[in-house]
């Protein structure tokens, strides 16, 4: 992942988060808690590289 794809996941992220603060259907909001967790775990992903696999 480049820096620019992980600075589109965190923007996709932020998304993600007022979806859930706005939708009042339990589907869409399990369906976007689902996806920002895979894009924190991706965000996760590509800092750890960055720090030379520290993590």
């Amino acid at each position: 992942m480049t820096e620019k794809e992980v600075h589109v996941e965190y923007d996709l992220l932020k998304g993600d988060i007022n979806r859930m603060f706005l939708t009042d259907d339990l589907k869409e909001l399990h369906v976007e808690h689902e996806y920002a967790k895979k894009r924190i775990e991706r965000i996760y992903d590509y800092h750890c590289a960055r720090l030379n696999n520290k993590c």
